[in-house]
């Protein structure tokens, strides 16, 4: 599927400009059918205490690898998840929709929907934005 230019062009400037947003389109619908997949370059595993650590390899293109000459990167960095985090992280396998990860969480912390839909949206969000996760249709790729 090929992207827009003008879509491509806003994507790009969102990303390396703080200050430019990129539009959000969609329902609250179309977003609970969302099916949220981890990235397969993040290794994880859970510690002793029952929570993710993830290890994250750094970009291997021409820029990074002149930065990381300059600045004496290392090969990966890792990431600790807490408990609610580990939840969501274990059930963004690509069989899950939003929805039914809304669902499990609200039945085990026994929370209120509605606070749970917010903050389950916002975390899954930010994870995408880190490039931790995608999400996908049933049809096919979305991001």
């Amino acid at each position: 599927m090929r992207v827009p230019l003008g879509e491509r062009l806003q994507y790009l400037a969102a990303r390396y400009l703080p200050f430019v947003r990129s539009r959000q389109v969609g329902d609250r619908g179309a977003m609970m059918r969302l099916r949220p997949v981890r990235n397969d370059a993040i290794e994880w595993q859970e510690n002793a205490a029952g929570e993710a650590e993830l290890t994250i390899p750094y970009r291997k293109d021409r820029f990074a690898r002149a930065v990381a000459f300059i600045v004496h990167l290392p090969e990966t960095r890792r990431v600790q998840l807490d408990e609610v985090g580990t939840f969501v992280w274990k059930m963004c396998d690509g069989s899950n929709t939003v929805d039914a990860i809304v669902t499990s969480m609200v039945r085990h912390y026994k929370m209120n929907r509605a606070e749970v839909e917010a903050s389950v949206g916002r975390y899954l969000q930010m994870l995408a934005e880190r490039r931790f996760i995608g999400f996908y249709r049933r049809g096919g790729a979305q991001r």
